[in-house]
């Protein structure tokens, strides 16, 4: 059974008085880029339903320079900048064989907490650029399917880093490698930040945490960080789950309630404070007509997680279904702390709201300052994301998703909500000096 969680209901709106210089929120689009000469993150900021961009600084790759004995510079055919206007238009040829190897490096936003610190990871490895590109020409964009790229290399295991980000300062905090390195392949992770008193406010420590299936899906593997310790440590702790379901986590972890919480969209979510000296991982479930009986597949997962999300809306936790058959109904549910039951808040046809649908839209993202607010894309032309009001059963604002916004290459939702508070302008990163900065 859930225990009572905190009320956030109210608390969250008042405490987002922002400057008249940036919105209150942010879809931050959840592959960053690459800046060459940037000392720290950068956000370029767009109002919902636009997409805001993160940039981080070159050297938070960790990049490692090539031998000397090569030719000429080495070629990052995933960096963030333009083609080179030596080569052309065309895409760059792929590397001779007398210099075999090219970084291969990225980045992506992780998640968000609920005081709008930003959790992203990046990624490298130095791959054999004449298999990699044997049979596929390298195209001059961003590292962003990492987990494709990484299985035609052969020279390198992939290297995470991880770091915590006020997206407001630019401030960025290196945590600590896994067991003091950097192989650990990540898990979904999650970031959770607390204020002095339990109340709104200014973070005063984080936690950082990752959870993993061990055991064929029997335990879990929870690693976890302190801003006030600086150290990772593990725990195994029993599956809450039904005998013979498995967690199949491809959604962004939730920072909800004084807990981090890992969701799968076909069954639920298991939540856990970082916090605790006895951590216990409770379980919620779907509304029962939600759930899949059966064990999904990681591709009928990565389909599903298009049109089902959990997110946090004025303090609540929001479950939102868009059923994938004609007339594409919404369900919008809302999580009651005290009872851990959810409650039907809003059922409506996505053609009462578009009435030009053809196809079932993709959630992206679950407005965080309303429990009325969804927003939307629609694979037409160039792509749009949609605002809509699920009370009012009506389109707010449609505009085009924008270059550089590539929704396939993502494995979950491509945009990651993100509140803004006024005191994140003047708020320093928690935590002792040894994290590295």
């Amino acid at each position: 059974m859930l225990l009572p969680l905190r009320r956030l209901h109210g608390l969250l709106r008042r405490s987002l008085s922002t400057a008249a210089s940036r919105p209150s929120w942010a879809m931050i689009y959840r592959i960053s880029t690459a800046d060459e000469s940037a000392r720290g993150a950068s956000l370029s900021l767009a109002p919902p339903p636009l997409a805001s961009h993160l940039s981080i600084p070159r050297h938070a790759f960790g990049l490692e320079p090539f031998p000397d004995n090569t030719e000429r510079d080495p070629v990052n055919f995933f960096s963030s900048g333009a083609p080179d206007p030596k080569q052309g238009a065309s895409s760059p040829r792929p590397p001779s064989t007398d210099r075999n190897f090219i970084n291969v490096f990225g980045s992506g936003v992780l998640a968000a907490s609920g005081d709008g610190l930003l959790l992203f990871g990046t990624y490298r490895n130095r791959a054999n650029a004449w298999r990699m590109f044997e049979h596929q020409p390298p195209t001059p964009v961003p590292f962003e399917v990492l987990d494709q790229v990484y299985a035609r290399s052969f020279y390198d295991p992939m290297r995470v880093a991880r770091f915590v980000c006020n997206p407001v300062t630019g401030e960025m905090v290196r945590l600590p490698d896994f067991d003091g390195t950097e192989n650990a392949f990540s898990a979904a992770t999650g970031l959770l930040t607390q204020a002095d008193g339990g109340g709104r406010g200014p973070p005063k420590r984080y936690a950082a945490a990752q959870l993993s299936v061990v055991d064929g899906g029997q335990r879990f593997l929870l690693r976890r960080l302190s801003s006030e310790t600086g150290e990772w440590d593990e725990l195994v702790l029993p599956s809450p789950l039904p005998p013979g379901r498995r967690m199949h986590v491809n959604h962004e972890v939730l920072d909800y309630g004084d807990r981090l919480w890992w969701v799968d969209v076909s069954w639920g979510a298991v939540c856990v404070d970082p916090f605790s000296d006895r951590p216990e991982l409770c379980p919620v479930e779907l509304p029962g007509d939600i759930i899949l009986p059966d064990q999904q597949g990681e591709e009928e997962m990565w389909q599903l997680v298009k049109h089902r999300r959990m997110g946090v809306s004025d303090g609540r936790l929001r479950f939102v279904e868009v059923c994938q058959q004609d007339p594409f109904r919404i369900n919008s549910f809302t999580l009651d702390d005290q009872s851990g039951r959810w409650i039907l808040e809003h059922q409506v046809s996505w053609r009462t709201i578009f009435f030009a649908a053809k196809t079932t839209p993709s959630i992206a993202a679950i407005g965080p300052l309303s429990v009325d607010s969804l927003y939307l894309t629609v694979p037409m032309d160039k792509g749009f994301c949609i605002s809509a009001d699920l009370r009012r059963k009506s389109l707010i604002e449609s505009m085009e998703l924008g270059s550089g916004i590539h929704p396939s290459k993502c494995e979950s939702s491509f945009l990651l909500p993100c509140v803004l508070p006024s005191f994140l302008g003047s708020s320093p990163i928690p935590g002792d000096t040894f994290l590295s900065r």
